[in-house]
């Protein structure tokens, strides 16, 4: 390539970087356009859905592919950036120099190129290592081995064995909202699908759920293992999270101190901008990618469970995971830490929390406005708007249930009455699926309560 024969000759000419740029500025613009338009595809085959044009949500491969190869070309652009970034930088500190000539150059002024050069090339090794070493999860929670939790875990087969695929390795319950899967293990092996499946469950998340919800839910995190999903995230997070370091720690405009000639340097920096600029392709292509990816794990858990439960699945985890965060837990903090008290049962401590605090007429309105903030989704969201999802769920399989299309972004008019308040007797509340729902809701209160110790040690004395 020519510009590393550039860095071999040290030939940092501005010439040169004319010709870098504009090269990543066309493919720059090509990925961009391509990411657009399959973007546009795929929301356009949902909407033939809506439109009762076609039986299926989605179903095409070769968009699948090309969205895949897209996001793969991510990776060797990224290190084509890599090396213009420093030319830039290198050379932007060399043209500064040559345009002061043999005047004397101010030392705040050497000082603040050298910073631009070092600084770029030290953010782009800290980039490279934390694309070969990401920072693993660290989650903190219960560990559910198969001997304690046999129900669980005879459910986890189940549906494992429903998908043709092998069950997950490892199950953790923790105090935070949230249903998620991932692999654990080295970077390498992950990437080739050899890590250990793990489903993480969030306490929060649980609560009001019954049985055949929860298997909905599952089932929709197993689509992703049986897609490949978290062998996507890993490569997609590696990336990511070199990018990140990478800008984190280049040199560019800063905030909180006054400016200066070093700080004006430093927010002119060519590289950093380089970097800010691909960020924003990226999480839009990302981001693509993964909104179908969720689709399809959807598409998993309707055929599976049909779309009513997996609507009102979705849903009841939406409101709780937005009432715990933004209502319960905040006043838990503030109230228990200013008391000196703790919770001695998680669920109850929720339950207790929804009795004395809300009422019906809340969770509805509550539900409107989760629903009402989630109409469409944003070119940088990672998943469809909930809004979609819901109505494509009731669509899919409850034809029972009248939907009417009112406008081309999906905002369809249903009866969430009757969705989500007529459950069939047999539906058994989750808690029968964990043999000591008792003893981990108290484990996870403890969780809870220490987490409140270190956040009251933290504050001003």
């Amino acid at each position: 390539m020519m510009i590393i024969g550039s860095f071999i000759t040290l030939g940092f000419y501005w010439g040169d970087l004319v010709i870098y740029s504009t090269v990543g500025l066309i493919v720059y613009v090509i990925i961009m356009v391509v990411g657009s338009a399959l973007d546009k595809k795929f929301n356009n085959s949902m909407q033939t859905f809506f439109d009762g044009k076609e039986e299926r949500l989605f179903d095409d491969n070769n968009l699948l592919r090309s969205f895949a190869l897209l996001l793969i070309t991510l990776l060797p652009y990224l290190l084509y950036l890599h090396a213009l970034a420093l030319f830039a930088a290198i050379d932007f500190a060399g043209y500064t120099l040559v345009y002061f000539g043999s005047e004397r150059i101010p030392v705040v002024l050497l000082v603040g190129l050298a910073i631009v050069v070092i600084g770029t090339g030290l953010a782009i090794l800290i980039g490279f290592y934390f694309m070969f070493f990401p920072p693993k999860r660290k989650t903190i929670g219960i560990v559910l081995n198969e001997r304690e939790q046999q129900h669980l875990w005879a459910v986890s087969m189940e549906i494992a064995e429903e998908m043709k695929t092998k069950p997950i390795n490892k199950m953790i319950v923790t105090q935070n909202p949230g249903i998620c899967v991932y692999l654990e293990g080295n970077t390498f092996l992950t990437l080739l699908g050899r890590g250990k499946k793990v489903l993480e469950i969030g306490l929060p998340s649980l609560h009001n759920m019954n049985t055949r919800e929860f298997k909905a839910i599952l089932s929709h995190e197993y689509g992703h293992f049986s897609h490949r999903d978290t062998q996507w995230s890993v490569f997609t997070y590696s990336m990511g999270t070199s990018l990140i370091n990478t800008l984190r720690s280049m040199p560019g405009p800063k905030r909180g101190s006054e400016w200066g000639l070093i700080r004006l340097i430093m927010a002119i920096n060519p590289a950093y901008w380089i970097f800010l600029i691909y960020t924003m392709l990226y999480f839009k292509i990302t981001n693509g990618f993964s909104r179908i990816r969720e689709v399809m794990a959807d598409i998993v858990a309707m055929n599976l469970y049909g779309g009513k439960s997996f609507a009102s699945a979705l849903m009841k985890v939406a409101v709780n995971d937005t009432f715990y965060s933004d209502v319960i837990q905040p006043v838990w903090h503030s109230s228990l830490i200013e008391s000196n008290l703790a919770i001695s049962h998680f669920s109850k401590a929720m339950d207790n929390f929804y009795a004395d605090h809300t009422t019906n007429e809340d969770i509805e309105e509550l539900k409107k406005r989760i629903l009402s903030r989630s109409q469409t989704h944003s070119i940088y969201d990672s998943h469809p708007a909930l809004k979609t999802r819901i109505d494509y769920a009731m669509k899919y399989k409850d034809k029972e249930i009248n939907i009417s299309q009112q406008d081309e972004s999906f905002n369809t008019s249903v009866d969430f009455d009757k969705i989500f308040n007529n459950a069939t007797p047999d539906e058994l509340p989750i808690s029968k699926l964990f043999n000591d729902w008792d003893l981990i809701n108290t484990k996870i209160a403890e969780l809870f309560n220490m987490s409140l110790t270190h956040t009251k040690s933290a504050l001003p004395k």
